[in-house]
């Protein structure tokens, strides 16, 4: 388990394990092997898009401490998190340079909202799914009524 953010390198989405969308500035992450997901709103989907962009966190955040110390403390928190719940894994890709970073360019302006909620009120469903437990070669699952007769 990740309990800190230094020296975690750059971060991308956990796929196939977890799938992730933009709406309208909220990220909605789902992470199909737990059947838990994330929405992340403010600070929280800005921090989101920069680390799957190539941002580095740590660089980040040491930035973040320079407006606000608790800015620091809450990404950190943040990444480690959606690590942990198996959203984020690191990776090999190089860095992109922190001036193009949302997350501070927002909190230079006043922003200080980390968003982050998880839920597990569909979390049996998504794991009993069976459209995504197939595999291609034997098609669509088929259901079946009580006389075993394919509906």
């Amino acid at each position: 388990m990740l309990d800190a953010v230094a020296d975690i390198g750059i971060l991308e989405v956990s796929t196939p394990d977890c799938v992730a969308n933009d709406f309208d500035g909220e990220i909605v992450a789902l992470n199909l092997s737990s059947g838990v997901y994330w929405s992340l709103r403010d600070l929280a989907a800005a921090l989101w898009r920069d680390v799957t962009s190539g941002h580095n966190p740590v660089a980040i955040a040491d930035r973040l401490a320079q407006i606000n110390s608790n800015l620091a403390h809450e990404s950190n928190l943040v990444v480690a998190n959606l690590v942990n719940a198996g959203l984020l894994r690191r990776c090999s890709a190089s860095p992109v340079a922190l001036e193009a970073s949302e997350t501070v360019a927002r909190a230079e302006a006043g922003e200080i909202a980390f968003s982050v909620e998880s839920y597990e009120d569909m979390k049996d469903l998504i794991l009993a799914d069976p459209v995504h437990d197939t595999e291609e070669h034997l098609g669509w699952p088929v259901v079946r009524n009580d006389n075993g007769i394919g509906a």
